[in-house]
């Protein structure tokens, strides 16, 4: 098992190492899919007794271009490039699942005619002060003239802002 995150103790999911249901993935790539040319965006869960599980995802609404329609110069980037989840439904989300022993173990979304990194944008969003933002892992797939290409799981490289590649498996 992945040693802990010193932030989030006794929650090895957030070191990576996942083994996600062909299920999820197929529907993961298919709300990719869907959202090209924007960016999707979404949760997976699975079980607490079963850690490394991923095994439910959902889709959530990417508000990039309310908020880059509400104020262009503070939010630039549409949903094309960008991707923006409503932080107080996302912490709901996060209570929620966890109270119901099913806790929220990915945040992934898309990038479009673009690779499956970790952009800076991304570690802004999720890394601040070396401190993990959220205690889960990053599924970034990478859609490319309207086909999934690849996919690749991030997580927090302690101490630091950045993300790295870790193991996933689908099965």
């Amino acid at each position: 098992m992945p040693a802990d995150h010193p932030q989030f103790p006794g929650l090895p999911w957030i070191a990576g190492d996942l083994v996600v249901s062909r299920e999820v993935m197929d529907a993961i790539e298919a709300h990719a899919l869907a959202a090209y040319p924007s960016e999707c965006c979404g949760f997976a869960f699975g079980p607490a007794d079963q850690p490394l599980v991923i095994d439910e995802e959902i889709e959530v609404e990417n508000e990039a271009d309310k908020y880059h329609a509400m104020d262009p110069e503070q939010f630039p980037r549409t949903s094309k490039t960008y991707f923006r989840l409503n932080p107080m439904k996302a912490m709901r989300t996060l209570d929620e699942a966890s109270a119901k022993g099913r806790p929220l173990k990915v945040i992934y979304h898309s990038h479009c005619d673009a690779g499956a990194y970790f952009s800076g944008e991304d570690s802004a969003t999720f890394a601040q002060g070396e401190m993990l933002m959220w205690p889960c892992a990053f599924l970034v797939v990478s859609v490319v003239d309207g086909a999934v290409k690849e996919h690749k799981l991030w997580v927090h490289e302690v101490g630091t802002n950045n993300f790295v590649e870790a193991p996933i498996r689908i099965g």
